[in-house]
C-alpha cells in the first residue's frame, strides 16, 4: 500500500475513532425487543423494502398505525418537518402525515429511536404544537423530486401495508392423506410418531411440522407446501406470538440455520411451536409464549 493510501486510510480510522453514538441512540438500539408503543420510531422490513416508520397507535390486532419518517429533504404541504433534538437520533426528520396507514406488526424490524416528547393523542396538530421547531413544509407547488420520493414512499407503504405470512390453512389434511392411502400406522412409522399423535395428524387435528411434511413429499412426491397448506389453520395465539417484533431475530437466525426465507423460517417456528404444545400436559390451554420460548431454545440453542 503506497504511503498516500496509508495516509488516507489512517485518516478514516481517526475520523472513525471519533465518532460517538449518541447515549440515547445507543440504549433505544440495544434495548431488548418489545411490543410497539406509540412515540417509537422503528425500521420497518418485508422483502426488499425498507422504510422508517413512527408509530402512532398500537392496536390489540397486531397492527400499528403509522407514518414513513425520513432524512430526505423532500417534503409537501402534509410533512411535519422535527428539529434535531424531537427524536433521540439527533438528526432532522420529516414525517409524511399525509401517508399515514395502518401496517401489520410482523414487518416491524427494529426500534432505533423514540420522540423525545410526545402529545398524549399522538397526531400531526397536537405534536406541531409540542415540538418546538417544528414546521410544515412547504405549501408552493411540490418539486419534480419530491414528487418523485412520495411516490416511492406510496409504493413501499403499499408493499408494508399488505404484508402477510400467516396461511389460512384448508384443515383438508385428513382428506390428502386417504387419497395417498396413508394410514395411521404408516404415518407414525414414517414420522416417528408415538401412535396417539400420529392419529391426530391423520385426522386432521394436529398439523405436520415443516419436516414431516418435506418427508411425506418425498415419499410421495408430492410438493411439501401442498400438505402444509392441509394443515389445519394455526391458532391465533400462536400466529400473535410470531407477530411480535421481539421474535424477527429469532426467525432471523432459524433462517439463517436452514438456509431458507425469511417467509419460510416463520412458517416452520409456527408449526413448530403447534406441534409442541400437541405434547404438552395441558393441551386445552397452552402457555403459547413459554412454548414459543420453548421452540427457539430448542432450536437455537439459546
Amino acid at each position: 500500500m503506497s504511503s498516500v493510501h496509508t495516509t488516507a486510510y489512517q485518516r478514516l480510522l481517526a475520523a472513525a475513532a471519533n465518532l460517538k453514538v449518541p447515549d440515547a441512540v445507543h440504549r433505544v438500539a440495544t434495548a431488548a425487543p418489545q411490543d410497539p408503543r406509540p412515540g417509537q420510531i422503528w425500521r420497518a422490513m418485508w422483502e426488499d423494502t425498507i422504510l422508517l416508520l413512527l408509530i402512532t397507535a398500537a392496536g390489540d390486532d397486531d397492527t400499528a398505525r403509522v407514518v414513513p419518517a425520513s432524512f430526505e429533504r423532500y417534503a409537501d404541504a402534509d410533512t411535519l418537518l422535527l428539529p434535531v433534538q424531537a427524536t433521540t437520533l439527533e438528526q432532522p426528520l420529516a414525517l409524511w402525515w399525509g401517508l399515514e396507514t395502518t401496517v401489520p406488526w410482523c414487518v416491524l424490524d427494529r426500534q432505533v429511536s423514540e420522540l423525545t416528547s410526545r402529545p398524549d393523542n399522538l397526531t400531526s396538530r397536537a405534536l406541531a404544537d409540542t415540538v418546538t421547531g417544528a414546521q410544515w413544509g412547504s405549501r408552493t407547488v411540490l418539486s419534480s423530486a419530491a414528487g418523485e420520493y412520495r411516490a416511492v414512499l406510496t409504493d413501499h407503504f403499499e408493499v408494508l401495508g399488505s404484508a402477510w405470512w400467516a396461511p389460512q390453512g384448508s384443515g383438508g389434511l385428513s382428506e390428502l392423506l386417504g387419497e395417498h392411502g396413508i394410514t395411521v400406522k404408516q404415518l407414525a412409522a414414517e414420522l416417528k410418531l408415538l401412535p396417539p399423535l400420529a392419529l391426530d395428524v391423520w385426522r386432521g387435528q394436529q398439523p405436520l411440522t415443516a419436516e414431516q411434511a418435506a418427508r411425506l413429499a418425498a415419499l410421495l412426491g408430492q410438493p411439501a407446501a401442498r400438505f402444509l397448506d392441509a394443515n389445519p389453520a394455526l391458532p391465533p395465539a400462536v400466529v400473535h406470538e410470531l407477530n411480535r417484533p421481539l421474535r424477527r431475530s429469532q426467525v432471523k437466525k432459524l433462517s439463517a440455520q436452514y438456509d431458507e426465507t425469511e417467509h419460510a423460517a416463520r412458517l416452520r417456528a409456527a408449526y413448530g411451536v403447534y406441534t409442541l404444545a400437541a405434547r404438552d400436559d395441558n393441551r386445552t390451554q397452552p402457555n403459547w409464549t413459554a412454548r414459543t420460548d420453548r421452540y427457539f431454545e430448542l432450536l437455537l440453542d439459546q
